[in-house]
């Protein structure tokens, strides 16, 4: 049976994440600013005197972003994948139950409403999942990144 309850909590919560990963994303480019200001300032300093560049923080650069943005295609990735799985199987039943040449019964629709509110439901939230596991790698990096070169 459809728990109005406990679809107003999913539904807030996949708000809550959206907003967690909007904050994510500010304090990504928060940390972007500050590891972009300070790595300019690294080569504008490599350039006047090249033997005492940081060649370590430069060779840093490439590699981290690949990783960060790798883990976050993956993510994205596997999500869809299990998104387009979940679909599949929602349209089979609804298939299943559109070529059964009957009516349906009151309890077959009963059961088809609530499997259309729980795949409703599971797609809002991994929607809103979504962009929050796809930031995480990126947000990682740019913040740690950010604290290691303002104690320097």
């Amino acid at each position: 049976m459809i728990d109005p309850f406990t679809v107003w909590s999913r539904m807030v919560r996949a708000g809550l994440d959206m907003q967690s990963t909007w904050l994510r994303g500010v304090e990504t480019l928060q940390a972007s600013q500050t590891v972009i200001t300070a790595r300019t300032d690294k080569m504008r300093d490599a350039i006047a005197s090249p033997m005492q560049g940081d060649f370590g923080e430069f060779s840093r650069m490439v590699p981290e972003k690949i990783d960060a943005f790798s883990r976050s295609t993956l993510f994205v990735t596997r999500t869809a994948m299990a998104n387009h799985r979940a679909w599949m199987i929602y349209l089979r039943r609804v298939g299943a139950f559109m070529t059964s040449g009957r009516l349906p019964t009151v309890g077959e629709s009963a059961v088809l409403a609530e499997q259309t509110v729980e795949y409703a439901l599971s797609a809002i939230a991994a929607g809103a999942h979504l962009g929050h596991g796809a930031l995480r790698p990126v947000h990682r990096i740019a913040t740690a990144n950010a604290r290691r070169l303002a104690k320097k």
